[in-house]
């Protein structure tokens, strides 16, 4: 719901600051006040108090990644009618429940330059999702509170770090030079042979095919973690 006689009020928090520069300037142009950081514990604090129109929140980050992000979020009573929406550069079939048990809509990365305004336009008309709001059980929050058992905390420590390299070391550089091949595939920054064309299309795809191996590699181990109850 925008704020009354002022601009609309967008945060974005995400890591990458490529992405934040091309989302600030694509929203910016269209009259919105964009506010953008790197730091998911900072994001939280500026969500709080600033309460914006809508946030952007990118699901794969370290130290503490979107979906435990959003969860937080859901729990300051002044940002319960804000719509959070999911940005990642590929989700799977097992992760896209998950996606939209917590958040209120998605949207892929790299963002599409042309349709990112009036997506944005339209996850704040339609408002927050209250479905999207999970409810933990004390059974729930008892499990996740156990310990792993004893002699197996160092393999998933090990475990962990692999997670969080493969979610960030090497999915952030990849978004980049996914979204600078489909940038300049699509004649932004310039005109462009045929054949030029089909080159940086070939580029981007097979990108969206590494990342989604990258995607399920981090999904599995994940899955392990939370199977050990295993909290960094």
């Amino acid at each position: 719901m925008a704020h009354e006689n002022t601009r609309t009020t967008i945060l974005y928090i995400d890591d990458s600051a490529v992405e934040r520069e091309v989302v600030r300037h694509l929203l910016e142009a269209e009259g919105c006040e964009v506010v953008a950081t790197g730091s998911p514990q900072a994001g939280v604090e500026v969500a709080r108090r600033m309460v914006p129109d809508l946030i952007l929140l990118d699901l794969h980050m370290p130290g503490m990644d979107g979906w435990a992000v959003a969860r937080r979020l859901h729990t300051i009573p002044e940002l319960q009618a804000v719509p959070i929406i999911a940005l990642s550069s590929t989700v799977n079939e097992e992760e896209r429940a998950e996606v939209y048990a917590v958040f209120d809509g998605f949207l892929k990365k790299p963002v599409d330059v042309d349709v990112l305004p009036s997506e944005v336009r339209g996850y704040i008309a339609r408002g927050r999702d209250s479905a999207a709001i999970p409810v933990s059980s004390p059974e729930a929050k008892e499990a996740s509170a156990a310990e792993p058992p004893d002699g197996i905390r160092e393999a998933l420590e090990t475990l962990e770090s692999i997670r969080a390299m493969l979610s960030h070391d090497l999915r952030s550089p990849l978004t980049v030079m996914i979204s600078y091949a489909s940038t300049v595939g699509k004649g932004k920054v310039g005109n462009l042979s045929e054949r030029q064309r089909e080159m940086l299309d070939l580029v981007v795809e097979q990108g969206f095919k590494m990342d989604a191996e990258i995607a399920e590699l981090a999904r599995i181990a994940r899955e392990t973690l939370e199977r050990y109850g295993y909290k960094p």
